[in-house]
């Protein structure tokens, strides 16, 4: 189970070096994303995890049961922003590209505080959050159009990624559309595996619905209802039991907090 409180506590232990960086935020080498931002509007998926040895950990793959860690990069405004699927939480955090190629978070990813088991998913979800505040390289195939990036970790891991559907497109593809979100999340079965859902709906006059996705940028708090303006598209060959559209959170409509 990681929280804020536990992330910002692995930034302290192991990453003098990000706090370095942070910390000469006036540096030439230290700057916001901008046009030149070859991550803006991507999201990927963890393919592969190789040791210091050469030696290859097994990272969870595309399947109801074993959901794949990903990461996304999206704009809130000027504020670029990550997020993504650690293993058992979602996280978020805020970024730059450092140089035009180097990718840097600019604070501690915090993550939600759902259980994690089995004991190795809890242990790579720790490892993944970890070792994102202390990136010490990032390589593309091609940074004008990246179909596959690698992230080179202090401690010598190397994370590599491949590209998934963006998180917004353009055209017919995407749309825009208001969902109310209700104030717990519960449990639900996605395939074999038991996990907990949204619960969303159209309208206030609809039943609650299950949701078995993510809704990418979505900072969520037990005991509001919210509505949400989020960017719907579809999903390229879906898992089984899962949705054939992805929600990218696009604002906050409304937040109403309601008695437990």
């Amino acid at each position: 189970m990681l929280g804020a409180a536990v992330i910002a506590g692995l930034a302290l232990a192991g990453c003098t070096s990000q706090s370095a960086w942070r910390a000469s935020a006036n540096s030439p080498v230290f700057q916001p994303a901008n046009g030149n931002d070859f991550l803006a509007q991507t999201s990927w998926t963890l393919v592969r995890w190789t040791r210091p040895n050469g030696s290859v950990r097994p990272v969870p793959t595309n399947d109801p049961r074993n959901r794949p860690i990903t990461i996304t990069f999206t704009r809130e405004g000027a504020e670029p922003r990550v997020t993504g699927f650690a293993g058992c939480n979602t996280f978020t955090s805020s970024y730059t590209v450092a140089g035009g190629q180097n990718l840097l978070l600019t604070s501690d990813p915090v993550a939600t505080r759902m259980a994690c088991m089995p004991a190795d998913r809890a242990q790579i979800e720790h490892d993944f959050l970890a070792g994102l505040i202390r990136i010490t390289a990032t390589s593309a195939d091609n940074y004008g159009d990246p179909r596959r990036i690698s992230l080179s970790l202090a401690n010598g891991d190397i994370l590599e990624f491949a590209r998934r559907i963006d998180p917004v497109m353009g055209g017919s593809t995407s749309h825009t559309k208001l969902v109310y979100v209700n104030s717990q999340r519960v449990p639900c079965d996605a395939g074999v595996l038991r996990t907990t859902c949204y619960q969303v709906r159209d309208s206030d006059n609809q039943p609650w619905q299950f949701w078995y996705g993510d809704i990418a940028g979505f900072q969520y708090q037990p005991g509001s209802i919210y509505r949400l303006r989020v960017i719907e598209q579809p999903v390229l060959n879906p898992p089984p039991d899962m949705p054939a559209v992805q929600w990218t959170l696009d604002s906050v409509v409304e937040q109403r907090v309601v008695g437990h």
